[in-house]
């Protein structure tokens, strides 16, 4: 058998691990959703095309309350 010595490395595959230090964490929320950008944004046009499309009086009076805001606006500068 032969003593270890300073000079001898470690001949064992796995990487020593203290069970003093602790892990790293990661910085933010952890990222769950494996789809692009542009799947993303392809997703978000089919869900307000599908709302749009089931809320119809909803969608008519949203459109008639920003052309009014706009036309207040513009009158507003105007002055």
């Amino acid at each position: 058998m032969i003593s270890p010595t300073q000079t001898m490395e470690n001949t064992t595959e796995v990487e020593y691990i203290s069970i003093y230090d602790k892990p790293k964490r990661g910085r933010g929320r952890p990222k769950t959703c494996k789809l692009s950008d542009e799947e993303k944004k392809e997703r978000l046009r089919v869900n307000y095309k599908a709302y749009f499309n089931a809320n119809p009086e909803k969608e008519r009076e949203r459109v008639r309350l920003a052309m009014a805001r706009m036309r207040a606006e513009a009158k507003k500068n105007k002055i």
